[in-house]
């Protein structure tokens, strides 16, 4: 059999976060989010060196610090069912809320953004409105 060019359970695109306190990050994703760890792979030092959780259907990659690679913060969004009950379990894990859940109407969608203990920011947000490309631009123009 072949060997896939994308390993399982990987998409295309999957996000690497570089952070400080991945064993924090990987408790608050657990809580915040229903996180799933898959990997955990530490150094001699105890840090960890790479870690991987699955949010639903996909996967997110994260280590800590090397002195070739600094701290990396990223800003991730997550659809969710529902974001505003995503967003209470976020900052209830302890995340510091950025934006408090609001409907976006140029979008179509309703989301908030949560901050959490390594500095990555989490946009949750749940759709509630299919749109053209066209009416999304209309509206966003509408908004200024």
């Amino acid at each position: 059999m072949p060997i896939r060019k994308i390993s399982d359970g990987h998409c295309t695109v999957t996000p690497y976060l570089i952070v400080g306190g991945v064993a924090r990050l990987l408790e608050f994703l657990g809580r915040a989010f229903e996180a799933r760890e898959v990997l955990r792979l530490p150094r001699p030092d105890g840090s960890i060196m790479h870690a991987e959780v699955t949010i639903g259907g996909a996967r997110v990659m994260m280590g800590e610090p090397t002195a070739e690679f600094g701290p990396m913060p990223a800003s991730v969004y997550l659809g969710v069912p529902d974001c505003d009950s995503a967003f209470r379990r976020a900052v209830e894990a302890g995340g510091t809320p950025v934006m408090e859940p609001a409907d976006q109407p140029h979008a179509g969608q309703r989301y908030g953004g949560v901050k959490d203990p390594s500095g990555n920011i989490w946009w949750v947000a749940t759709h509630i409105e299919d749109l053209s490309v066209e009416e999304q631009v209309r509206r966003a123009k509408a908004r200024r």
